[in-house]
């Protein structure tokens, strides 16, 4: 898999040439960020796609005792991520109204570190 880079805010960097693109695991994980900030129907072109869990987490207050479902429901749709063999190390905790989700995503490529941060 070879996929555009990003710089440190998010944003998608312009692509010259083949070196310019981003391969093996680190690929994968950037895949795995877009795929965690895209809401359901924020894609024109495929408006099913997107991660469900965050219209949950955005229209319902979030508990502690609801971490583990939280955490659970985003493993399964990283799970479903092209080149994703397996999400290890998981660990989802919460400061105000913040969730922090963490893992290492297991490619064929080697593994990568995914931090993910929601405010709702």
């Amino acid at each position: 898999m070879r996929i555009r880079g990003r710089d440190e805010n998010g944003d998608i960097l312009p692509v010259l040439g083949p070196a310019d693109l981003v391969s093996g695991g680190e690929a994968v994980a950037l895949l795995v960020k877009d795929r965690l900030t895209m809401y359901t129907g924020e894609w024109w072109e495929n408006p099913e796609w997107g991660c469900d869990i965050l219209e949950r987490i955005r229209n319902s207050r979030i508990t502690e005792a609801d971490l583990a479902a939280v955490s659970s429901a985003l493993s399964a749709y990283i799970r479903e991520t092209a080149g994703v063999a397996d999400v290890q190390d998981v660990r989802c905790e919460m400061s105000g109204r913040a969730i922090r989700w963490s893992c290492m995503v297991m490619t064929k490529e080697g593994a990568s570190n995914v931090v993910f941060s929601a405010v709702y």
